[in-house]
């Protein structure tokens, strides 16, 4: 029978509140609460260096001192018969806990300046305990409370015969059951703690590199007929295109072409610089579907850049019998009925949307092929569900965000990973630039002499509305019009309708419009070979790799292109220079990547996939590594693949 919590020594009923308040419910997640900090206490000698765990008496009774910001406590300890002053700050309690002759433990550093005892922490000398103290932080339940209450619950703690061999945990030198919790809330070295949380770590990632593996393994035990285009036409194709394929796009073609004619379907990730060319890479490799007799589903993450999707497929294939449609959620009824029906019956050749394609009335006569543009939006249970819209279909997943290595390995191990590196020849670097608000001006009379030129400008906002700190589009565009009164400022946001979206798109595309004032709606889909400015206000709102693609949308001509990253506060420019120094995104990936954390960096949950109670695969890499490994060999050895499976799109492991 199990132990609830209630029954648990130490327990009361207000402490039971604030555990569940905290998600603590059972005993397994009491031990599973991982300290914040571990301190290290040992008694010392006073010494004016280093910090010092004090063993003194109370020599005169604190007295408080109310400054502008903190509450200064001061009072005198004896020590070896030397008196010293002590301070404490907004530690008020210590006005009525402590009194003249008290033994107690002071912990701080001598300040030389103030010729004081800098006190962190006080203990009376009754309750001070040298050794390892773990901190839970916890509102209303105390440090040692806490250790109380768990130590107390081990007592009662029912390990479960854990899937894994216990020969994984004792190669890393990794405890298990009982002893691991114990190494965790009550250990002996900091050594010994750091390995424990060492352990916690491993097993959460090499369950979800379990879980990861078996889902690129299903794909392959899957069958699918395989493919078999025309070469002759797809050759004939190839030569329509304006421009000659660079090296890695003829590897990533021939790569795809390849995995079509295998019997299980294809699950590639395509990921490619912006401006590296990989959607002319998915039309080539749907026209090669098409050809088979298959048909092609491509989703994007917004109606924005479906519909620039579908005006780009349409102007490739209009000579090649090929039938395109766009169906998002602001299709008219009528029309959408239509496209619905060409679907089914398999007059549509090719259907281009969001993510209402994933509606269960969106239904194929032969769906063969998927693209998933900007895939990193869309999470693995949605990619399980496009998967089932055909009969196993090929799956070409795109990204204009290069993956850092430490993501691929994890996330995206459920598929075959191809990337584009080298840019088209026509292709030219962009100049970046970081200028706090003070250059703003220059900024402005520099867009004014390519304005001149008869080149167009986008100003990026971080909000749509007034904001006391941030830049928004409707005031930007506003302060535009005051500044450049002979030229025609557009708007573009999320919070319009699809036809205005496309209407002020179209106008820009048209050049009737010469600055277009937008947020990051226009950081994928709008190609304007014609713009050669990017101005980004308040540009440490956004990542790297959020700027990198938005500086991306210029220098798509003939002209060179410029990115202007306007900040308030010089301090904010380190955070930046990478986008002065490369425009390699791999680069630019990486270390955002590092400074964000995987889950700001995606800017999707991945339907909480990302959510790790320990593990931070960013600075983890030799764990995530022996994990992804070991998770291999457990598959193909161990019986963990009818559990892992049966929990693939759950959150849950025992």
């Amino acid at each position: 029978m199990t132990m609830e919590l209630k029954n648990i020594k130490g327990i009361g009923d207000k402490t039971l509140k604030i555990l569940k308040s905290e998600g603590i419910d059972d005993i397994q997640s009491l031990l599973y609460l991982v300290p914040k900090n571990y301190i290290q206490y040992h008694l010392t000698d006073f010494d004016m260096l280093n910090e010092m765990n004090l063993r003194c008496i109370v020599s005169e009774a604190p007295e408080i001192q109310r400054l502008k910001k903190v509450i200064k406590i001061s009072f005198k300890v004896t020590y070896e018969g030397l008196i010293i002053n002590a301070v404490a700050f907004n530690m008020t309690f210590l006005k009525n806990t402590l009194k003249v002759g008290d033994e107690i433990v002071l912990v701080g550093r001598y300040d030389q300046d103030f010729k004081s005892i800098q006190v962190t922490k006080v203990f009376k000398e009754r309750e001070y305990k040298e050794g390892i103290i773990p901190e839970y932080n916890i509102e209303g339940i105390n440090n040692s409370n806490y250790q109380k209450i768990v130590l107390e619950a081990l007592k009662f703690y029912e390990p479960k015969n854990s899937l894994i061999p216990e020969e994984y945990y004792l190669k890393y030198g990794y405890k298990t059951g009982i002893d691991l919790f114990k190494s965790i809330h009550s250990p002996i070295s900091m050594t010994e703690a750091y390995k424990a949380i060492e352990a916690l770590k491993y097993y959460e990632l090499l369950s979800f590199s379990i879980r990861m593996s078996i889902i690129r393994s299903n794909i392959e035990k899957e069958v699918k007929v395989p493919k078999k285009p025309d070469l002759e036409k797809v050759k004939e194709f190839i030569k329509s295109i304006p421009f000659e394929l660079t090296q890695d796009q003829k590897n990533a073609v021939n790569t795809i072409f390849s995995d079509m004619k295998l019997n299980h379907p294809m699950s590639t990730l395509l990921e490619g610089d912006v401006g590296s060319g990989k959607t002319i890479i998915a039309i080539i490799s749907i026209y090669a579907a098409i050809t088979s007799g298959s048909q092609a589903l491509v989703m994007a993450p917004t109606e924005v850049l479906s519909f620039q999707h579908y005006e780009n497929f349409k102007s490739y294939f209009k000579d090649f019998n090929v039938r395109v449609e766009c169906l998002t959620s602001s299709t008219k009824t009528k029309e959408r009925e239509a496209i619905l029906k060409g679907l089914k019956n398999g007059d549509i050749d090719v259907v281009i949307g969001t993510h209402s394609l994933l509606n269960n009335e969106v239904v194929f006569k032969n769906l063969g092929f998927v693209v998933c543009d900007e895939q990193h939006k869309f999470g693995v249970e949605q990619r399980k569900i496009i998967r089932e819209k055909g009969n196993n279909p090929d799956v070409l997943y795109m990204t204009a965000t290069p993956i850092p290595r430490t993501l691929s390995l994890t996330l995206f191990n459920d598929m075959k990973l191809v990337s584009v590196k080298t840019m088209p020849k026509n292709r030219k670097s962009i100049i970046t630039k970081i200028h706090t608000y003070k250059e703003y001006l220059k900024v402005l009379e520099f867009v004014e002499s390519e304005l001149k030129e008869g080149r167009q400008a986008y100003f990026v906002s971080p909000l749509i509305e007034d904001d006391s700190e941030n830049s928004n589009v409707l005031k930007v565009k506003n302060d535009l019009e005051s500044y450049f009164k002979n030229y025609k400022i557009g708007l573009l946001h999320g919070k319009m309708t699809s036809e205005e979206k496309e209407d002020v798109i179209n106008k820009f595309m048209n050049h009737e419009i010469d600055i277009l004032s937008s947020t990051t709606v226009i950081e994928v889909g709008i190609n304007n070979p014609n713009a050669s400015i990017m101005v980004i206000l308040d540009a440490s709102s956004f990542g790297l790799s959020s700027l990198h693609q938005l500086r991306g949308r210029v220098g798509r001509g003939s002209d060179t292109g410029y990115c202007f990253l306007l900040v308030s506060k010089t301090e904010q420019i380190d955070k930046l220079k990478i986008l002065e120094e490369t425009q390699d995104g791999f680069l630019i990936s990486e270390e955002d990547l590092r400074l964000r954390g995987p889950g700001d960096f995606l800017g999707v949950n991945q339907s909480g996939k990302l959510n790790f109670r320990f593990a931070d695969f960013v600075k983890d890499k030799k764990i995530l590594e022996n994990a992804i490994n070991d998770a291999k060999e457990l598959i193909k050895n161990y019986n963990v693949y009818t559990y892992y499976n049966s929990h693939l799109y759950s959150d849950k492991f025992d």
